[in-house]
């Protein structure tokens, strides 16, 4: 069994082929781990650009890469090859900084070779969700980025360079280091299946029609975040920029609240993230003293 920590650099480029704009990936970077997580190899490679000639400046900035760089690495087909024969065919779990990186690799695969599965990868693992579960930070609903996870963990991310593929891949593999248990991954691994690539391939959505039988209707059901009392409801909910609104009143508190819902389809459960604030109450008008003086 090996791990496999992989990062890429992408650049956003418009395809005439799709008639929209792709991430086209221009490195790939990766570390080999054994069973303790120790690297026993690593794997780094420039992709030269077929869809976009140019760099986005953000791009350029973040990597340090040139147009000419680019210009002078291998086709994505090469690079896809090559980092193949260097998995090999051994079980592995893969890893990457939020799953990305792993779509990208896959919508590159669609483009390039006509392909919709990765034949090298046999597990997968999420290492944002894993490592941020060690953190102080664990499901509030705000995801990490890599150097932040690492701050937490005590890992100095200075020590590496920044935003080129391997060394991202080597900050990765060091987050991992100083939380791994083997009892914990566990949750965290998914096989490689059909139903991994569907749910990979699903766009979650947000909900705009009230009537939507995904939607469960006590979500609707409100109590007051002050007294925990029953709200009446004042208004009809309404929906705009992907959100359901209404007033609600609290009489124990003598007070109005405005409610606001988001139904987030995801590719198996539906996310609800509900928020309160409570409405001021306008000040009376001042009336003009019409008296004869």
């Amino acid at each position: 069994m090996h791990y496999i920590v992989m990062d890429m650099e992408w650049n956003t480029a418009y395809s005439k082929k799709l008639g929209g704009f792709m991430n086209e990936i221009i490195e790939i970077g990766a570390v080999k781990l054994n069973g303790a997580l120790e690297e026993v190899d690593s794997f780094s490679v420039i992709v030269k650009s077929q869809v976009g000639k140019r760099l986005q400046s953000r791009v350029k900035t973040l990597t340090h890469l040139t147009n000419e760089d680019i210009a002078n690495g291998i086709s994505f087909q090469k690079a896809f090859q090559q980092f193949s024969d260097w998995v090999g065919t051994e079980e592995n779990v893969f890893f990457t900084w939020g799953d990305g990186d792993i779509r990208t690799l896959i919508k590159n695969c669609e483009y390039f070779l006509e392909r919709k599965t990765l034949p090298f990868v046999c597990n997968y693992a999420d290492a944002q969700k894993y490592c941020q579960a060690f953190t102080d930070v664990a499901g509030a609903g705000q995801q990490l980025g890599l150097s932040a996870a690492a701050e937490k963990l005590g890992i100095d991310p200075d020590a590496f360079p920044h935003h080129r593929a391997l060394d991202d891949s080597r900050l990765t593999a060091a987050c991992l280091r100083t939380v791994f248990n083997t009892e914990k991954l566990q949750k965290y691994i998914s096989r490689c299946d059909e139903e991994f690539y569907a749910r990979l391939a699903f766009k979650p959505y947000y909900i705009s029609d009230i009537h939507n039988p995904a939607i469960d209707k006590h979500a609707f059901y409100c109590l007051c975040d002050v007294c925990g009392g029953k709200l009446r409801q004042e208004k009809k909910w309404k929906h705009s920029n992907n959100t359901f609104r209404t007033v609600f009143y609290c009489k124990t508190c003598d007070r109005k609240m405005r409610v606001s819902i988001r139904f987030k389809q995801l590719y198996d459960s539906v996310y609800v993230h509900k928020t309160y604030a409570e409405v001021a109450e306008e000040a009376e008008p001042e009336t003009q003293n019409t008296e004869n003086t």
